[in-house]
């Protein structure tokens, strides 16, 4: 009898536990499936805040547009309103006229652009990396199946970037030298720099005969007085000369915006960065 009471006991107890476990199974499965929704419904809401952030940085361009110049290369701010609990939009904008266009390297009709090359050749020796890596780079973008260099028309685009990203799949071109150059490129705009807004090393790289110093006495002159005009170059102290010689390279106002709007809910964060132009032509778009 003691036996047969203690092989029930047994049983039920092993019951209980199999029963206990599929329980705890089924209230953890509910838990990540309620989580999974939760995360998901998180996750399209911040998608939209990001996008109202989108459509919000159209009223700057506006502005940008009827304005005669532009003066501020990069706005970052939140963006006040209720997009409910534990919900924040912040939007960047930044002028792409502030960079070097380095498809502006090659011309439309494949011919190479020697001073827009040796703009480019400047501009990487000023952050100290090796000059000739331009020349990968424009074998990267022209038509033709000539190397300026051993096998950098391996595998080659021959045709023109369409985001600096691009960039990255050019042999030499590593992830350090990446976070050093992209900053100061572009593939969007007209081809000139927006002298309000340009920094330094972008400055540098527009004549063989601009220096430093010379770069700087820009940087000083804007920050009082702001460019209304290219031609105004020449009332900086030293461009009666060289001011004249980069006025075909040269505007005070941006043409083309990239738009960086953040959105998060409860921790779940949704960025959509764009490219867009005064008239609101969206020329990149990427969701992240």
């Amino acid at each position: 009898m003691l036996n047969k009471e203690g092989s029930a006991l047994i049983i039920t107890l092993l019951l209980i536990s199999i029963l206990v476990g599929l329980v705890v199974d089924f209230v953890y499965d509910v838990y990540i499936d309620s989580s999974s929704l939760s995360n998901w419904s998180n996750a399209q809401k911040a998608s939209l805040i990001a996008r109202s952030g989108q459509n919000l940085s159209t009223q700057y361009l506006a502005l940008a547009k009827e304005s005669s110049y532009t003066y501020v290369r990069e706005i970052e701010m939140p963006v006040p309103g209720d997009f409910g609990r534990g919900a924040f939009l912040s939007i960047k904008i930044e002028d792409e006229n502030s960079k070097f266009n380095i498809n502006s390297i090659i011309y439309p009709n494949g011919m190479t652009d020697e001073k827009a090359l040796l703009s480019l050749k400047k501009l990487l020796k000023y952050l100290n990396i090796n000059p000739n890596l331009s020349l990968a780079i424009a074998d990267w973008i022209d038509p033709d199946k000539e190397p300026r260099l051993s096998d950098s028309e391996y595998l080659a685009k021959n045709t023109f970037l369409w985001s600096v990203d691009e960039l990255k799949l050019i042999e030499g071109m590593d992830e350090n030298i990446f976070v050093k150059i992209s900053p100061y490129i572009t593939v969007y705009g007209n081809h000139q720099v927006n002298i309000n807004t340009a920094g330094l090393p972008v400055l540098v790289c527009l004549s063989p005969d601009m220096t430093e110093v010379l770069a700087k006495q820009i940087i000083e002159y804007r920050e009082t007085t702001p460019f209304e005009k290219s031609s105004s170059i020449v009332n900086v102290p030293g461009f009666e000369a060289i001011g004249i010689k980069i006025l075909n390279r040269i505007t005070v106002k941006g043409s083309n915006f990239r738009v960086t709007a953040k959105a998060t809910v409860d921790e779940i964060t949704r960025v959509i960065e764009s490219v867009m132009d005064t008239s609101m032509k969206i020329r990149f778009w990427r969701e992240g």
